[in-house]
């Protein structure tokens, strides 16, 4: 993974390069928050609010298996499946809210709206042998919930730890069907139908010239949901450095790893021998995600950033569609 490791050792040597520390914590700064895709990645002082929007589009345009590459048309004339998928894209637009009753605890809501689209191959068959047709699906609606605290552990004027205490409430469907009536395999379902705890452990540390953060987090599935399954639990790691160049815009270099796991259960409606996307088996992973951002503060508290992520490596468990790029938008209000 040479790209992998050329992102490590720059991070390291931009850390290095600068020991002397900040004199005091400057949120003004646009490397005060961590790149937009992080998530709890900051606590508010008393009385201060902060409203944001996001929108991520992640595409996704082969299939994998393990590390491998599988073509579409060669899986359906080489396999009993009927139906594969050859692309999909997944678009989020997420609110967020944040409140601080206190200097050590800052309330946390957010809500996704989510829209997938997936292009299918089907395999109609015929006498003369496979007849190959395409066909789409799509999903679109609110996610799940997002609801819970960020509690300061330790803060001073370089340095600041905190824990991500939240809950994933079950407002996202998980009966979307097709035109048709047919349900939607679980990638394109727009909940987990489960209460999910989201822990998690944040650092964050602010030099004179950079500043950087790490951050450990996880989704745990408290039980089965109504159609009798949940999905795996996710584990991540990511850590970030951010350099400011101008007084008001600041770059960022953050590197994530994520594990998954696979659906315990099934949901009885779906046929697993009819596509990969319907076999509980195939759905767990792994993967390395490099990333390349952008803050940008404006006056009156706003704040403008963007992320570009790409995949350095992964590792799937059985036929999956591979993720590539995904790119990140934010737009930040904090008053009080």
């Amino acid at each position: 993974m040479p790209a992998q490791n050329k992102m490590i050792g720059l991070t390291f040597a931009l850390i290095l390069s600068d020991q002397t520390l900040a004199h005091d914590w400057n949120s003004s700064r646009p490397d005060a928050h961590a790149p937009i895709a992080v998530m709890g990645d900051h606590t508010h002082k008393t009385g201060e609010l902060m409203l944001s929007y996001r929108y991520m589009q992640m595409d996704m345009n082969q299939m994998l298996e393990g590390k491998k590459e599988i073509r579409s048309r060669t899986l359906l004339n080489n396999s009993s499946y009927k139906m594969v998928p050859t692309e999909m894209t997944m678009k989020m637009h997420m609110l967020g809210l944040m409140y601080a009753p206190n200097d050590t605890t800052t309330l946390m809501a957010m809500l996704p709206y989510l829209e997938n689209d997936m292009d299918m191959l089907m395999n109609m068959g015929s006498m003369h042998g496979p007849m190959l047709m395409k066909s789409s699906m799509e999903s679109s609606g609110i996610g799940d919930l997002r609801l819970g605290a960020l509690h300061s552990l330790y803060s001073d004027s370089r340095q600041k730890l905190h824990l991500n205490l939240m809950l994933s409430l079950p407002s996202g469907s998980i009966d979307e069907k097709n035109s048709q009536g047919a349900l939607l395999p679980y990638a394109m379902q727009l909940g987990s139908g489960t209460y999910d705890l989201l822990p998690g452990i944040t650092y964050a540390a602010q030099r004179d010239s950079f500043s950087w953060g790490v951050q450990a987090s996880a989704v745990i599935r408290l039980d089965e949901n109504t159609r009798d399954y949940r999905l795996g639990n996710r584990y991540k790691v990511q850590s970030w450095v951010q350099k400011p160049l101008t007084r008001n815009l600041s770059a960022s270099l953050r590197l994530t790893y994520e594990d998954w796991g696979e659906i315990n259960g099934e949901d009885k409606r779906l046929n697993p021998m009819m596509s990969p996307l319907s076999d509980t088996n195939l759905q767990g992973g792994k993967i390395v995600i490099g990333s390349v951002g952008f803050n940008l503060t404006l006056p009156a508290g706003n704040r403008l950033a963007l992320e570009f992520n790409t995949e350095l490596n992964q590792d799937l468990d059985g036929l999956q569609m591979a993720y590539e790029d995904s790119l990140v938008l934010g737009w930040q209000l904090s008053f009080k």
